[in-house]
């Protein structure tokens, strides 16, 4: 057999196979195409969950009251060394009493900072911990639902309309993951759940 025959009968195989191949299914999807994901994929909104989450809000009131009666402790605080500074006045500079009083006043202040410094870390504490139990508590609801749904993907997405006079939203929407989304959403069905 000559050579020329055998390029010729590989050549007419090669494209046999090539041409059975392509006639089984194109491997390729094309944009418009539907794909076979479409139904394994949902998306939520973290942020609409968290501005309406019964719990969420509740407890948040709690650190907010907490704030509040740190606020007037710290008020009360500086009422008293207001009153301290008006008693200073009415002593002679280097007196027993005058001094006595300056030291008070330097206390009342030490105190004042001390309030403050524990207040702030105890509070943001108590906040990231609220936000964290939280955060959990959604995320296995949104398990739960994707599994009994049988959804594989969970995105986080913003529903929140798009402004685009103001400059920080707009750079909000450029880091959006999401960009479209169509009978995707399972927020309200999260919040049902969590609430």
């Amino acid at each position: 057999m000559d050579r020329n025959m055998i390029y010729a009968g590989v050549s007419v195989a090669l494209a046999g196979l090539l041409g059975f191949t392509w006639a089984q299914g194109r491997g390729a999807l094309h944009a418009d195409e539907p794909k076979p994901l479409a139904g394994e994929i949902a998306v939520v909104d973290m942020s609409k969950i968290f501005n309406a989450h019964k719990g969420l809000l509740a407890r948040m009131e709690e650190v907010n009251r907490e704030r509040e009666r740190a606020t007037e402790e710290a008020k009360a605080i500086v009422e008293a060394a207001r009153h301290l500074q008006d008693e200073l006045k009415t002593h002679k500079p280097g007196s027993a009493e005058h001094n006595r009083i300056q030291k008070e006043i330097q206390e009342k202040g030490q105190e004042m900072k001390k309030l403050q410094e524990e207040t702030q870390k105890r509070l943001s504490q108590e906040q990231a911990q609220v936000y964290l139990t939280t955060y959990q508590s959604v995320t296995e609801e949104i398990q739960r639902i994707a599994e009994a749904r049988g959804f594989k993907l969970v995105l986080n997405f913003s529903s929140e309309p798009i402004d685009v006079k103001d400059l920080n939203k707009t750079m909000q929407i450029l880091s959006r993951q999401v960009l479209y989304q169509s009978g995707l959403d399972i927020t309200d069905d999260v919040l049902q759940a969590v609430n």
